[in-house]
């Protein structure tokens, strides 16, 4: 089965009965019972699965040894969140010290928004917990999307994980790794009569590979189909008391986790090493390092940031305003979807974090990116068919449409970008390691690390003294990453990159979006436009470049009223060295051991099409994300969530074709392939 998803995503169509409950005419069916939704979710779901009583118990025995540890409850079908939001709304009442929440929802045909927003309102009780999942809620693109949830009054966000499409798709593309994660399943898909699909074998296997020993279900429905197959997928199950006028339901429990139904094994798939986590080194105080260093401590874990320089964002995170903007693809592959799921992560964690902290001067203005700015591209490759994205993700707008929008003169049409928009990375930088769980030491230079024989990590600096020690470590130092012997056959690619801060013209004070052309140029912030970025593999001379200015401004000022940005207002500009690979993705996951790494996959000599029995082989505790280029600020807060999860053995945000299109590894698999089939060639 693909875990990519389709290129659309279609909404749920929605009748309202007089009683103002939505009705779905697809599917002939009620969302929630007519005697009472609330307490039928109370009853069928949180009480048949003993809940609180459940979490209660793992967090008096967590209390004993401080730790961190996670609840999973899955569900197939979130229709109008309710039972979520009873779920949260529970949890909150018990306040758990030591236990943290995960909800994971499976809908293939979402509410939009406002829909959503009319039918919760029936319920007034759960209004701010409502009103916390509206704020950030996605309605409009199929895939995985993690929201990070809180109240003013919580310890700890809750985390709720929506999976837009098939069910048996998306739980299937959940690597092998995740198997044994679910504590409890809400089956609340529609009656089996309409919706065949949603309680058909193959997705029954996918709850059993999903689920711990001891993981209970439950579900309205006591149809034979339903009830055959979970028998089959080994869960046992008994028929109880159902609500309200409907005589019975099912509760179920699947004593051990079913080890014939595996999700398919890829080369690249991420592998549980057991290593456990408590501490981690984070190298590097660029975005890629302070994100992960946030991720992390969400997660409790405690953090040491070690940067080079005297303070953090000093590479290519210092610029003034980074643009966050999406790359739009007409293929329909991993590649397109970890870009889009990235860049709809990072809107949500931009807003999360300007909520608490406006010194990030998070500006979502929108982007355009000008049609006439791509006209000798297009004599390549056809332009992108917007039809393949949601409306409020990218929609095409005329040349007056554009220019309304930009609040300036444009000279043609361009594709907008509703949810981008441009924001301050040292800002961020300092907002995401405003944790008491992260110590930041700046002026560290961190020359090698090692591993001890009981499998920690060490870091030493250049004088082979130990700066800190830990169960983990990230490095995210970008192209410095290569001094590493660990990493250092990672194959990254330094490029120089100048942006020119130009002073604003009265006319160009007016621009009130990111505008892109062979350049691009930002709102004025402080008096000064960002223009850039200039591009060049000579990282040798880094000092401001005239010639790179005119470049920049070059890029930009013919699609611009004239005159309203000069060359003689540029004011000043800052050089960096931005780090990016062959096929234009960052490098995010586990550390492969590349002295194992031949012979592991010795099997490429003679047939290129032969599968390995074993996955990469990884070091334990070694993790990295690198190779962002210029699409950090949409790259890195997914792959910092990523890695987080991937480090405190969590279920990955990641669908299992989207973390090979990332994985450290990738490159040396090519190699090897392209050496074994030059090998055969000559034989």
């Amino acid at each position: 089965m693909p875990s990519t998803p389709p290129p659309s995503l279609e909404n749920a169509d929605i009748l309202w009965q007089d009683s103002g409950a939505p009705y779905s005419s697809r599917f002939d069916d009620i969302y929630f019972s007519r005697e009472g939704g609330l307490d039928e979710t109370e009853y069928v779901f949180l009480a048949a699965n003993q809940l609180p009583e459940r979490w209660r118990e793992a967090d008096a025995a967590l209390q004993q040894s401080g730790e961190p540890a996670v609840f999973t409850v899955a569900e197939l079908g979130f229709g109008t969140g309710l039972n979520f939001l009873c779920t949260w709304r529970a949890w909150r009442k018990l306040a758990p010290k030591h236990l943290r929440l995960h909800f994971i929802s499976c809908e293939r045909y979402p509410l939009q928004r406002d829909t959503m927003e009319q039918a919760l309102a029936q319920w007034p009780a759960l209004q701010p917990l409502s009103q916390a999942l509206l704020k950030t809620y996605p309605d409009h693109s199929a895939g995985y999307h993690r929201l990070h949830l809180t109240l003013p009054d919580d310890k700890h966000p809750v985390l709720l994980d929506l999976y837009y499409g098939d069910a048996a798709d998306t739980l299937a593309a959940q690597p092998q790794r995740m198997a044994g994660k679910v504590d409890a399943w809400f089956l609340d898909g529609f009656a089996p009569r309409v919706n065949p699909e949603m309680w058909r074998p193959e997705l029954m296997a996918q709850l059993a590979r999903l689920s711990r020993p001891g993981t209970t279900l439950s579900t309205y429905s006591v149809a034979g189909q339903v009830q055959r197959g979970l028998r089959e997928a080994g869960f046992q199950i008994e028929k109880h008391p159902g609500f309200g006028s409907k005589r019975e339901m099912l509760r179920g429990t699947l004593p051990v986790t079913n080890p014939a139904v595996i999700a398919p094994t890829a080369w690249l798939s991420v592998t549980d090493t057991s290593h456990a986590t408590k501490e981690v080194i984070v190298i590097g105080g660029g975005l890629a390092g302070c994100l992960s260093a946030r991720a992390l401590a969400r997660k409790g874990c405690q953090v040491t940031l070690l940067e080079r320089e005297n303070s953090l964002a000093r590479g290519a995170s210092g610029n003034r305003q980074a643009i966050l903007q999406c790359r739009l693809s007409n293929a329909v592959n991993a590649t397109r979807q970890f870009n889009l799921q990235a860049y709809l992560y990072a809107v949500r964690e931009l807003q999360t974090l300007a909520e608490n902290h406006p010194d990030i001067a998070w500006h979502p203005c929108c982007v355009l990116n000008l049609e006439t700015a791509f006209s000798a591209r297009r004599e390549r490759c056809d332009p992108v068919d917007l039809s393949r994205y949601a409306a409020v993700v990218a929609r095409a707008l005329t040349q007056d449409e554009a220019s309304t929008q930009a609040g300036i003169t444009l000279d043609g049409g361009a594709t907008q970008l509703l949810l981008g928009g441009w924001v301050n990375p040292p800002g961020v930088c300092a907002a995401c390691v405003d944790d008491p769980h992260i110590i930041v030491r700046t002026g560290c230079t961190v020359q090698r690390l090692q591993v001890l024989d009981n499998g920690r990590w060490q870091v030493l600096d250049e004088h082979s003294q130990v700066l800190v020690e830990a169960d983990s470590v990230l490095i995210a130092n970008s192209y410095l990453a290569g001094q590493f012997a660990q990493t250092a056959p990672i194959p990254i690619v330094p490029i120089r990159g100048q942006v020119s801060y130009v002073n604003a013209s009265k006319e160009s004070a007016a621009l009130n979006t990111v505008v892109c052309g062979q350049s691009y140029i930002a709102p004025a912030w402080q008096g000064l436009h960002s223009v850039g970025a200039s591009y060049s593999r000579d990282i040798h001379d880094t000092a401001l470049s005239p010639r790179e200015h005119a470049q920049n401004l070059a890029g930009i000022t013919a699609h611009l009223p004239a005159g309203s940005v000069r060359e003689s207002s540029i004011a000043d500009g800052r050089v960096s060295v931005r780090a990016t690979t062959r096929d234009r993705m960052p490098i995010v996951g586990q550390v492969p051991d590349f002295s194992a790494f031949e012979q592991h996959y010795s099997a490429l000599g003679q047939s290129a099409r032969k599968h390995p029995d074993n996955p990469v082989p990884n070091l334990p505790g070694l993790y990295v994300s690198i190779g962002h280029g210029s699409h950090g600020m949409s790259n890195a807060p997914l792959a910092a969530e990523y890695l987080a999860s991937l480090i405190c053995g969590e279920t990955l945000p990641l669908q299992r074709e989207l973390i090979e299109v990332i994985h450290p590894a990738r490159f040396a698999l090519r190699e090897l392939r392209r050496q074994g089939h030059a090998h055969r060639k000559t034989v």
